[in-house]
């Protein structure tokens, strides 16, 4: 990656919502209809879980970027075998879907996803009537379907994945007798359920909350819609953090003001360390920095995608900076909280891990080391560490390609930032 040339000057439209994305294509999959999802993201991630409902039986087209998906009316064929790669999200709601199948489906994915929690999910399932064979562990490979799936009440621990809960909650009004859920504390990532609740409004369905913890749906139909998908904030966090780090200027189109996205936050969070943070008319974000950073101390249990972005924020800071909240960390594509500190610390910080808190103390900027990062095949480490190549010369990336997990074009579009006014395309 070579350094900026000077502050940031750049117009980009950022990617739109991977989670999004998935949420749209299970839902449609489930409604009576034909759904249309106009600009949905194409990555890695999102095409395991298209294919995955080809495999399921579902009819997915693709036309001038818009992806037309041929509900079922919540009657799964099933019969066939998925292929997951090393997308979670894919993994956690296509078992649930495929658990609806009239046949059996076999499920598995690449060695790390066959390390990734999915227990809490395969006992739930089990509970509410699904008939699901797994490794011991609950692991994949995983064969899920071929037997009614009558629903009910179930208990889930929140404290592994918010995945879960949402996955149990896209198949809910497919249930014979509903579901009836309750999730106990502690509950991580949790903004990444209301986005689920967005979606199954979207598609006409009614869920009855209580609290965060209690939650109620009827057997009910989905109705198939037209939708767009929204802008994706994580993808956005590495320009935001390329921006105050350089300084500058930053306008990115496509985010959603009032977006649920648990990585949302982040305009906010930057706004603390003194970024100037507005709309402009056209409903952009705008987004100003001197490029001085102060230390910061921020609790990340409710967006840890962003832990990678701000671990490398933190680097440019001028005082210690201290993450919380990253426990569950280690079961992402890779064990996070090591390859953060492995990296950070090959570019010269000092850094300790504490449980599910992160220190990092850096030598200064310019005593900052360029370094070979190992990305452990982890798209957000590559594009948080690329942020930090466009300040310190040397750093490199191995394993670019893993960007396409979530953001194909992500290194068209950094470059585009890092030649100082210029623009991505949109």
């Amino acid at each position: 990656m070579e350094p900026a040339t000077g502050p940031v000057r750049a117009d980009i439209r950022v990617p739109s919502s991977k989670s999004a994305t998935h949420r749209a294509l299970v839902a449609a999959a489930l409604a009576n209809g034909v759904t249309e999802i106009g600009s949905p993201l194409d990555s890695d991630d999102t095409r395991r879980t298209k294919d995955g409902l080809r495999a399921l039986g579902v009819q997915v087209g693709e036309r001038d970027g818009r992806w037309r998906v041929e509900g079922t009316g919540a009657r799964i064929p099933g019969g066939g075998t998925i292929e997951l790669g090393a997308s979670g999200t894919s993994a956690r709601f296509l078992t649930a879907l495929a658990a609806l199948g009239a046949r059996s489906t076999v499920l598995d994915g690449t060695s790390r996803l066959r390390e990734r929690p999915m227990w809490e999910l395969v006992a739930a399932l089990r509970t509410l009537g699904a008939s699901i064979e797994a490794r011991e562990g609950g692991h994949f490979p995983i064969r899920a379907g071929g037997a009614p799936v009558r629903g009910g009440e179930v208990e889930l621990p929140g404290a592994t994945s918010s995945q879960f809960v949402s996955a149990l909650l896209l198949v809910a009004p497919a249930l014979a007798e509903g579901l009836r859920l309750r999730v106990s504390g502690p509950r991580v990532s949790y903004a990444y359920v209301t986005m689920t609740l967005e979606t199954l409004e979207a598609f006409g369905a009614r869920v009855v909350r209580g609290g965060d913890d209690h939650f109620s749906v009827a057997r009910q139909d989905l109705t198939a819609r037209t939708l767009e998908v929204e802008g994706d904030y994580s993808s956005a966090s590495y320009f935001m953090a390329a921006t105050a780090i350089l300084g500058g200027r930053l306008r990115l189109a496509g985010l959603r003001e009032t977006s649920a996205q648990p990585d949302a936050r982040f305009p906010d969070d930057l706004a603390t360390l003194g970024c100037v943070i507005r709309r402009d008319a056209e409903g952009a974000l705008v987004l100003e920095s001197r490029g001085a950073l102060p230390g910061f101390t921020w609790d990340l249990s409710g967006a840890p995608d962003l832990a990678p972005t701000a671990a490398v924020l933190a680097l440019f800071a001028g005082a210690p900076c201290t993450l919380t909240g990253l426990d569950h960390l280690r079961w992402k594509e890779s064990n996070r909280l090591l390859v953060l500190e492995d990296n950070l610390t090959r570019m010269g910080a000092n850094v300790s891990v504490d449980g599910g808190s992160l220190s990092i103390a850096s030598p200064g900027r310019g005593a900052l080391k360029g370094a070979v990062i190992d990305v452990a095949a982890d798209h957000r480490i590559a594009m948080a560490f690329a942020v930090a190549g466009l300040a310190v010369p040397g750093v490199r990336i191995a394993d670019p390609e893993s960007v396409a997990k979530s953001y194909p074009a992500f290194w068209e579009d950094l470059t585009r930032l890092a030649r100082t006014g210029s623009s991505a395309p949109g």
